[in-house]
């Protein structure tokens, strides 16, 4: 099913094209295995062959192999490219979805489904074009048959569908089987990734450690008991696909000739094209657990698909042409702003707001409070990466809608607590060298990292060196708005003391919007204003 909304996917005529090249190279092999029996009843009855079969025999080879040949190069190109324009769509999909839609989904999952799934497709989809040549194969040999004995077509059509149709039940099976290992293999990637990035964690508390080995090692078995079911099925339906083939054989032996009698050469063409069945019949069975596992993936490829459609629609998802349209704004007003964490079954975990907010150019902003207060949450529901459930945002009056969410996100540059450095400056191509080499020396990075062809010569920095390049891309991008999520906890008293007593001076005057989560109270007079949040409500801080 999901195989065919593949093929689906590309023009008409390319796979027109491919499937006439197949059908082509399966009549050809069928010409020639009815020209072999032709040549064998000649010469069991003394006839002299001649050379025109001779030459009819070299065309005909010739054209199987050149369209054998063809039909799996056009046929292979063809799925490859639906691959790719798939593996296209989905990572554009994940680029523009909404952020809260992409951490329900896990990392886990979309590696699964986007690295694993799309790479395993592409290396099983040559072995299923190949395998599809079968199908052409045995529907011609079948009416090649019939125009020896209706009778003989009818019986061994007969037993062929009745066989297939067997196989086609324990596939089933097998393919509920195998959407169950892809669930396994996703939750074990998310507890596998623990390991790494826990490692220091688990690494002084053995309690921990053992205690989350355990787990995994419980995820582990039930991995492989999935697995072991997979294989026991897989068995199961190899064993009856051989004694399928074996009855097929009985078939063409012993019933067959009880509908002649006497002497006569079609008995001996029709077993022989009966057994050239044997091989198409063979290659089908043999390849449909790859065919299993290709719509099975396929399956989970086009569910994430959807899942990325409906982040889409919660983000706006429409394509936007004015991504500047609200650059030198005088000032951002939020009214309202609510945002839920729901569990699965729907509950609310934790509630963000309702608050309002106003900011102003050449201003800069501190948002205090605990951990879990809800500050990470505010600065992304502020710079619009989640969109708020109840509330509005306004833009010197003009309230920001989904089809203008991207262009005020444009209005952003952030370094977040959890934040990601590109070693590339990717949007920043024209970025001038001399510039960038003027923030690494002043960042303190001059004897770690070097600037050319566009990128950083290295990222294995620590964590404050790290945020300090990140402080070095944000400068570069020159937004109207600033924020920064506790950037200074991880620099040492001199870095602090820049970042509150010359970076953050710096961009109030030059007009910029700043607003920075921080628990550093010694610092605290650097701010315009003081936020607290407290359990998601926001409120001004008492003057100290």
């Amino acid at each position: 099913m999901y195989v065919r909304r593949l093929l689906q996917t590309g023009p008409a005529d390319a796979l027109r094209g491919a499937l006439l090249v197949t059908c082509l190279a399966g009549l050809a092999n069928a010409a020639l295995i009815g020209l072999i029996n032709e040549v064998a009843e000649r010469a069991a009855l003394g006839r002299p062959t001649g050379g025109k079969l001779l030459a009819l025999y070299i065309l005909l080879f010739l054209v199987f192999y050149i369209a054998n040949r063809a039909s799996v190069q056009e046929a292979n190109r063809y799925v490859q490219r639906r691959l790719g324009d798939l593996r296209l769509r989905l990572a554009d999909k994940i680029r523009r979805a909404d952020l809260r839609a992409l951490e329900r989904l896990g990392q886990g999952e979309l590696y699964a489904v986007v690295a694993q799934e799309t790479a395993q497709l592409a290396q099983t989809f040559p072995l299923l074009v190949s395998a599809g040549q079968s199908v052409f194969l045995l529907l011609f040999l079948l009416l090649y048959i019939a125009t020896l004995s209706l009778i003989s077509f009818a019986v061994v059509a007969g037993f062929i569908a009745v066989g297939l149709y067997g196989f086609w039940r324990r596939r089933q099976v097998l393919s509920r089987a195998m959407v169950e290992v892809h669930d396994h293999e996703a939750r074990m990637l998310d507890s596998l990734g623990h390991y790494a990035e826990g490692f220091q964690e688990i690494r002084l508390n053995a309690d921990k450690n053992d205690a989350l080995h355990q787990h995994f090692t419980g995820v582990a078995e039930g991995l492989r008991t999935a697995v072991v079911g997979v294989g026991d099925k897989w068995v199961g339906m190899l064993q009856f696909s051989n004694a399928f083939l074996y009855a097929l054989v009985g078939v063409v032996i012993f019933v067959l000739p009880l509908f002649f009698s006497g002497y006569t050469g079609v008995i001996y063409k029709i077993v022989a094209a009966a057994i050239f069945c044997l091989g198409p019949v063979t290659a089908l069975t043999a390849v449909s657990r790859l065919y299993d596992r290709a719509d099975v993936g396929l399956g989970h490829v086009f569910r994430l698909e959807q899942r990325l459609n409906e982040g889409l629609a919660e983000s706006g998802g429409e394509a936007e042409t004015d991504l500047a349209r609200y650059r030198g704004l005088s000032g951002i007003e939020l009214r309202g702003i609510r945002f839920d964490y729901r569990e699965a079954d729907g509950a609310v975990s934790f509630r963000s707001g309702p608050w309002d907010l106003d900011l102003r150019r050449g201003e800069i902003v501190f948002l205090v409070g605990g951990n879990g207060s809800g500050k990470s949450t505010a600065m992304k529901l502020i710079c619009g990466l989640y969109t708020p459930d109840a509330g509005e945002i306004r833009v010197d009056g003009e309230p920001v809608a989904a089809g203008t969410r991207q262009a005020y996100r444009e209005l952003f540059s952030a370094v977040f607590a959890d934040f990601h450095l590109f070693q590339r400056l990717h949007g920043l191509e024209d970025a001038d060298p001399a510039r960038v080499d003027a923030l690494i020396r002043r960042m303190g990075l001059a004897e770690k990292v070097r600037f050319a062809d566009g990128c950083f010569s290295t990222l294995e920095l620590s964590t404050g060196q790290r945020k300090r390049l990140a402080m070095i891309v944000a400068l570069l991008e020159d937004r109207d708005c600033y924020l920064f999520d506790e950037w200074a906890a991880d620099q040492d008293a001199h870095f602090r003391d820049i970042f509150y007593r010359e970076l953050l001076p710096e961009l109030k005057a030059r007009g910029k919007i700043v607003v920075a989560v921080t628990h550093d109270d010694r610092y605290w007079s650097c701010c315009d204003r003081r936020l607290v949040l407290d359990l998601g409500r926001m409120r001004p801080a008492e003057a100290r």
